[in-house]
Order: C-alpha cells, then sequence, then structure tokens
C-alpha cells in the first residue's frame, strides 16, 4: 500500500494530481512518490521522529513531480494553499468564538514559544512591538533544514503556503509574511498584528 494514502496532510494531493493531468499520469507519479517516501525513511529511518518530518512526503512528491511535470513547485504550492484555506476555516470558526481572538493575542508569545522554539528546531529572533505587534524572525527552520538536507529545498515551500493561507483564518489578528527561508530571504518573517 501506498504510504502517501496514509498521510493526513498530503493524501489529498492525489486529486489535485487527477485535476491537473490525465488519470495513467497521475497514478503513476502518486504511486512513485510513494515508493521514493518509503525508500527516503528506509534509507534514513531517523527522519521519522525528525522535528521536520512532514516535509519527507513533500520531498518524495517533489522528486517524482520534477520527473514528470516541470512545473512541480506550482502543484505544491497550489496543494499548501488549498490545506492552508480548509484550516483557515476551521481558525475563522474557532476564533468566532467570544474572547478566542483576544485570548489568543494574550497568549501569543507562549505560543509561538511552544510552535517555533528551539526545543523544536528552530533558530529564531523576537521582534515585538508589544502590546501592537508580536513578531518573529525564524532564522533556521527544521523543515527547510530537512529540504535543503533532502536537496528539496523548495518542496517545503508547500508548507510555507499553507501558513501563509491558514494564519488568514484568525479573525482580529492580522498576518503578514514578507520572506520566507526557502524563498531565499535570509529568514522567515513573521508579524501579528491585533486590529
Amino acid at each position: 500500500m501506498n504510504p502517501l494514502n496514509r498521510n493526513f496532510f498530503y493524501k489529498g494531493f492525489r486529486k489535485q494530481l487527477y485535476t491537473a493531468m490525465a488519470a495513467e499520469k497521475a497514478e503513476t507519479i502518486w504511486s512513485k512518490a510513494g515508493e521514493e517516501y518509503r525508500s527516503i525513511l528506509h534509507d534514513r529511518p531517523e527522519l521519522k521522529k525528525h522535528k521536520g518530518a512532514m516535509v519527507i512526503p513533500a520531498a518524495a512528491l517533489f522528486r517524482v513531480l520534477n520527473l514528470y511535470a516541470p512545473d512541480s513547485v506550482n502543484l505544491l504550492n497550489e496543494y499548501g494553499e488549498y490545506m492552508g484555506k480548509r484550516f483557515a476555516h476551521f481558525v475563522h470558526n474557532i476564533t468566532a468564538i467570544p474572547g478566542v481572538s483576544r485570548f489568543i493575542w494574550n497568549h501569543v508569545e507562549n505560543l509561538t514559544e511552544k510552535m517555533s522554539s528551539e526545543s523544536k528546531g528552530y533558530k529564531r529572533r523576537l521582534v515585538s512591538d508589544p502590546p501592537h505587534m508580536y513578531g518573529v524572525d525564524i532564522l533556521s527552520c527544521p523543515y527547510h533544514e530537512l529540504a535543503k538536507e533532502l536537496g528539496t529545498e523548495q518542496a517545503v515551500l508547500c508548507i510555507c503556503h499553507m501558513d501563509k493561507e491558514y494564519t488568514k483564518g484568525f479573525r482580529k489578528i492580522r498576518y503578514v509574511r514578507n520572506s520566507a527561508l526557502p524563498e531565499g530571504a535570509d529568514c522567515c518573517e513573521y508579524r501579528l498584528f491585533f486590529r
């Protein structure tokens, strides 16, 4: 069985392949990407517990797409945006509950610490201007580092695109990101503003 079929985040990408190209080609790409995913984990079993393990399926898809479809980055990025929009809907509904947006804003520093701390494999620089803006520059990201290590740096952009989309779902919290490491920038710049 194709291990991508069980992957929560990437299993829906198969449908996008079928929409973007002929069924036979889509199935070949999906099957070969599953084999590539299995091969990466067979050769590097320690990656199963890597902090950036979400990148491994993207790397497998990216490698195979490069063989069959020159616009592989666009396909993955579009899928990241699609998943981000799905998550944004959920975030939008949660933050519709009175007081939730304010609660999140009051705890944004702690939440960000839990999500992007050095213990999670990140290197970062805080650039906040409380109480109006909370900002962090991600100088090194485990997702980006693993994608580079696997020779598929651009594969991680689908995750960046997901982040950019799902954060639009927050009510009363505006998110701005002008740069990202996999796009060649010095950092991923995150800025949050309470409206």
